[in-house]
């Protein structure tokens, strides 16, 4: 939510190509149900023989019927009950799929489960099956016309390690090692698909961070609220609205020790959001307990290397080194989102200038003056 952070362009497509015909597939179940899937006939004539074909392989007739298909008659069954509430289900779906394009449209909002909350688990039944084929045996390019080849979860992660520069667009660490047959970094669903299952595969709703942040921190932690006017205006988007360009990152004296600091992240126009960024990732934290643990060996270390970087010997005073903290801050600031850790190194170093340059410069003199 810091960063930055978007699907190239072929890769973006053909995800929402897939992820168009399980919106299609959805919307059908809703507003024409079929009474029964005896075999695949219907399918074939609403999709097509191609999509028609996979989707049967999920179902199945009845008599050997997987749990997905006994899932998607039960949405069925349901919506021909109710097939005026079910239409109103199928239209906040179909709202929602649109989020990436009504995003800052004022009074926009997420529509379903909110306004349909008995109606969740059974969506959910159904929606949430087509991530979990994402991440194991993916979507083939010839089912569902995609120009890239097969559509997999581990594709989707490494097109954004190609394009986010090795760094998390949440937390701005490491995006994490990349392995022979696994990797560091994990698939984060920015609206959680265990409340917005419908959105789950959406190309603007999936992104690649660090494990830490997506399986200790974010969860199903939820920034934005119940999706409502209020909660969107809340929290930052990694495509529709990141961070970086609106925290302020402010390093201050930590009240346990006169060594060590705090960070604070502040939004001066909207606060919440980034109250809402610093509650789903406990950045301040995490960014603190960093920063303190380089500071235990020596208030210096964060301009030590930079100093024997720039040979600046034994030519050490105060305006030295606050010119070389400068150029530091500039250097940080210029590689936002592409090095990691800059954000709360910015914060450090703006600090060290302000509170403890002549401890600093002292502590420089005696490492650059060591044969």
């Amino acid at each position: 939510m810091l960063h930055e952070r978007r699907l190239p362009l072929a890769e973006s497509d053909d995800l929402q190509r897939v992820f168009q015909v399980k919106l299609s597939f959805l919307v059908w179940l809703l507003c024409t149900p079929p009474i029964d899937l005896e075999d695949q006939t219907p399918l074939t004539q609403q999709f097509g023989p191609p999509v028609a074909d996979w989707l049967w392989t999920r179902i199945r007739k009845v008599t050997k019927r997987t749990q997905f298909g006994h899932a998607v008659m039960a949405l069925a069954k349901r919506a021909v009950i109710a097939p005026a509430e079910a239409k109103e289900v199928a239209a906040s779906i179909a709202h929602d799929a649109r989020f990436h394009i009504h995003w800052a449209d004022a009074g926009y909002e997420l529509r379903f489960p909110r306004l349909h909350a008995d109606w969740l688990d059974p969506v959910r039944a159904v929606a949430e099956p087509f991530y979990d084929w994402l991440a194991s045996s993916g979507f083939d390019s010839v089912t569902f016309g995609l120009t890239s080849g097969e559509m997999k979860r581990v594709k989707v992660m490494k097109a954004f390690r190609s394009q986010s520069n090795e760094i998390c667009g949440y937390c701005d660490g490491p995006l994490g090692d990349e392995g022979s047959h696994t990797e560091a970094n994990d698939c984060v669903h920015f609206f959680p698909k265990s409340q917005w299952p419908h959105l789950a595969i959406h190309p603007a709703n999936l992104y690649s961070a660090c494990m830490g942040c997506n399986s200790r921190w974010k969860l199903d932690r939820r920034p934005m609220g119940e999706g409502d006017v209020v909660g969107l205006s809340e929290t930052y988007h990694p495509m529709l609205r990141p961070g970086v360009g609106s925290i302020d990152v402010t390093a201050i004296p930590a009240t346990s020790s006169a060594r060590k600091v705090a960070i604070e992240i502040r939004d001066n126009q909207f606060p919440r959001r980034a109250e809402t960024l610093v509650d789903t990732l406990d950045l301040e934290a995490r960014w603190a307990n960093w920063v303190n643990s380089k500071l235990d060996r020596c208030v210096s270390v964060f301009v030590a290397k930079s100093a024997r970087d720039n040979g600046l010997g034994k030519q050490v005073t105060s305006e030295s080194v606050r010119q070389l903290i400068q150029d530091d801050i500039a250097w940080q600031r210029a590689h936002l989102g592409k090095d990691e850790r800059t954000l709360r190194q910015i914060a450090i170093l703006e600090y060290q200038m302000a509170q403890q340059l002549p401890d600093v410069t002292e502590e420089l003199e005696l490492i650059l003056q060591v044969p």
